[in-house]
């Protein structure tokens, strides 16, 4: 598995604070669950099957976190908001959310059809768009949130192949400025990770050539090796404490400082 995202128990930023993780049953959202239950956090992980949430709830629980599990497709309002509230009578609250889920697929731009176009975008952007909607109410209440957003580092370039993930993660951006702008007077923080290449399982897959292909990748960065998990979930856990409590409506790119800076 890529990295360890496996953190020991402190005490730290999230004491008696709750975090809710979609897509947080593998890759960079286990990481950011696991990284925010190590400093105190009770856990809430959405994700799409049974066998990986209650993986990830079980291995939580095994490094003696306090976690829960939801099964839910993140375009499905009622679904979500069923699984918040669930969280939220558990937890006592709902402090922080990150929208992680998300959907990659590579296609060229002329094989692609306003199917999967949809597609892509209803899971990334309307996905950011439904989970935040949910959690906004649960945090003006409190007169306390923060709404962390997942965009991507592809947003700053133009990746061949990604026509639809580029156009759905710009979104994504733009709807973080206007949570922002929402939330400010209730003292709900909004703000975006933008992750660069990550060494996540689901990448290190993809391809026959991955380690030709982070080499030339790692080559142009300052900072020269992998991106790995738990880089993004550091960010995730900043952005999520109360620390951050002046900084909103930003992209933080996490990327090792590559062609973008």
């Amino acid at each position: 598995m890529a990295g360890t995202t496996s953190y020991p128990i402190a005490a730290g930023r999230y004491q008696g604070r709750s975090v809710m993780v979609t897509g947080g049953a593998n890759g960079l959202g286990y990481a950011a669950a696991a990284r925010t239950a190590a400093e105190g956090a009770t856990v809430g992980i959405i994700d799409l099957k049974q066998d990986a949430v209650d993986d990830a709830v079980r291995r939580l629980r095994d490094q003696g976190h306090n976690a829960f599990g939801y099964v839910a497709d993140v375009t499905d309002e009622e679904a979500v908001k069923a699984s918040l509230a669930d969280f939220h009578a558990k937890a006592g609250s709902l402090d922080v959310l990150v929208t992680m889920a998300g959907i990659f697929p590579w296609v060229e731009f002329s094989e692609m059809t306003q199917e999967l176009w949809r597609q892509v975008v209803d899971v990334n952007l309307g996905g950011t768009f439904v989970c935040s909607h949910a959690a906004m109410p649960y945090m003006k209440s409190q007169e306390y949130g923060r709404i962390i957003t997942v965009s991507s580092g592809t947003t700053m370039i133009g990746t061949p192949g990604q026509a639809a993930y580029i156009a759905s993660k710009s979104g994504i951006i733009g709807l973080t400025r206007a949570l922002a702008r929402e939330g400010g007077a209730h003292g709900v923080t909004a703000n975006c990770v933008l992750p660069g290449l990550m060494a996540t399982d689901h990448v290190l897959s993809m391809r026959d050539d991955v380690d030709e292909f982070f080499a030339a990748v790692t080559s142009g960065q300052c900072v020269p090796r992998r991106g790995e998990p738990e880089d993004i979930a550091d960010a995730v856990a900043y952005l999520g404490s109360e620390g951050s409590s002046f900084v909103t409506g930003q992209q933080l790119y996490v990327g090792g400082g590559d062609r973008f800076v």
